[in-house]
């Protein structure tokens, strides 16, 4: 090897050594750091021998990626759908706890029980006015709070589209950068983190099948084929609370529509399910009970003429067949034996229609009201409940029903949470930066720095020597 061949080999050796060392301190400094992936710097070595860096590889598995969006998309699909449920079966109550429907309902039945048997009795009549009031409370209160459930998840909604329409121009922008950079920088792995960051975030939101470009600039579509970024052209995401649709541009995006490329998976996913489908399915379920007990108490009512309300009443009218929507946030106790209105207890016992105080000791039409309770509701079908439940097995019929709905969504969000962590981890093996094994990749480059720092001075000698000689 001549002199100048291997002064040429030892310096080019430094500065590889040098190079290698910053890509290496950059790992250590960022092994805490989220979203970085753990750089590598590859080396080639040219035909006279001098050493290079040909590029810097950021350390990934892009079946691994996939993978773990996928799982990523599927586990805040299921997340979204059990915190909503999650909040409200806690003012849903069970069976026996003394709170929920069932039980408010089985108190009123109790408190008529009593009063059959016990008709003159002015404290049995006011017991059964308050489980009445007690029950009907019980039922507004839970479509209140199944109201505000629903107008949390459309603002989650709104929050989500917003993120999810900002992270696809913050990608735009990164594109833009990534298209006009040297490929394998150190500039051009900080670039592809952040990108990689943001297409984690997009398919938290949607699923989404991501093409990476031949200029490392990404193109973003969901699973259905609709595009939401190509290039540096976003196809903006937008939302109709009024119909439950999401569009991507002019193209509808909305899941589970028929021969609609909609969205799969990913958190917006789960809260169109709750707006569309699972929240309106509880809503009629009460509806539908403050129908069953508002037409029960009304046919079976003997002194009542037609048009006229009975004991459960819409807002202190008779029940209309097309007023429907909603009619459990408006379910009261007739205002003339409501402890807060007229306050004629004894009704309770009579009935709502008569013109005066009947015998005090005739139960005829508490039993109505009692026999009342085994007759079928003919229950719509979409409730999800029985058609031929009857009115006393409503309550808890309903209750069961939602508490259930709740804990599959518990389990489901539990799997696909346990499959996510288990790739996210996989993953993170993959990209993570482990500080041990990167002090030891110090120590050799020390060595080869040093090895090639002899090979200078000895070539340095070597001149010198020659030098002295002529």
């Amino acid at each position: 090897m001549s002199l100048s061949r291997a002064l040429n080999v030892a310096s080019s050796g430094l500065a590889t050594a040098q190079f290698q060392t910053q890509v290496v301190s950059e790992n250590i400094a960022n092994a805490m750091s989220e979203d970085y992936v753990r750089r590598e710097a590859v080396l080639i070595t040219t035909h006279g021998g001098a050493s290079s860096v040909a590029a810097v590889q950021r350390e990934v598995d892009s079946a691994l990626i996939r993978m773990s969006r996928a799982e990523s998309a599927k586990m805040a699909h299921q997340q979204a759908i059990y915190e909503a449920l999650d909040d409200y079966t806690v003012y849903l109550g069970q069976p026996g706890d003394g709170l929920s429907v069932s039980d408010k309902f089985s108190d009123f039945n109790t408190a008529l029980t009593t009063l059959v048997n016990m008709p003159s009795s002015t404290e049995a009549q006011s017991a059964a006015v308050y489980a009445a009031e007690d029950l009907a409370t019980s039922i507004r209160d839970l479509s209140g709070t199944l109201s505000e459930v629903r107008s949390d998840v459309e603002m989650e909604i709104r929050y989500e589209v917003s993120d999810l329409n900002q992270a696809l121009y913050d990608l735009a922008d990164l594109n833009s950068q990534m298209g006009s950079m040297p490929a394998g920088t150190l500039a051009a792995a900080e670039v592809a983190d952040q990108m990689d960051a943001l297409l984690d975030q997009v398919s938290g939101i949607v699923g989404v099948r991501i093409s990476y470009n031949s200029d490392s600039t990404v193109s973003v579509y969901t699973t259905g084929g609709a595009a939401l970024l190509e290039g540096t052209q976003v196809q903006d995401v937008s939302y109709n609370a009024g119909e439950g649709t999401f569009f991507a541009g002019e193209v509808e995006i909305t899941p589970n529509k028929d021969g609609v490329r909609g969205i799969e998976e990913g958190s917006l996913v789960g809260f169109a399910e709750l707006t569309n489908e699972i929240l309106p399915q509880f809503q009629l379920q009460l509806d539908e009970y403050a129908r069953a007990l508002i037409q029960a108490f009304e046919s079976s009512d003997t002194s009542l003429a037609a048009g006229e309300a009975g004991l459960f009443t819409d807002n202190g009218a008779a029940y209309d067949p097309d007023a429907l929507d909603g009619l459990a946030s408006r379910l009261t106790v007739n205002s003339k034996v409501s402890h807060d209105g007229d306050a004629e207890i004894w009704r309770i016992r009579d009935g709502m229609g008569v013109t005066s105080e009947g015998a005090a000791a005739d139960a005829t039409q508490i039993q109505r009201f009692i026999d009342v309770f085994d007759t079928k509701v003919d229950a719509d079908p979409a409730t999800g409940l029985s058609a031929s439940i009857s009115l006393a097995d409503f309550a808890s019929e309903l209750v069961s029903a939602q508490a259930s709905e709740s804990t599959r969504a518990e389990n489901s969000y539990s799997a696909a949470s346990s499959a996510a962590e288990l790739v996210a981890a996989s993953r993170e093996s993959v990209e993570g930066v482990n500080i041990d094994d990167e002090l030891q990749k110090l120590l050799l480059i020390e060595q080869s720095y040093a090895a090639n720092s002899k090979m200078l001075t000895a070539v340095a000698e070597m001149l010198d020597t020659l030098l002295a000689a002529v």
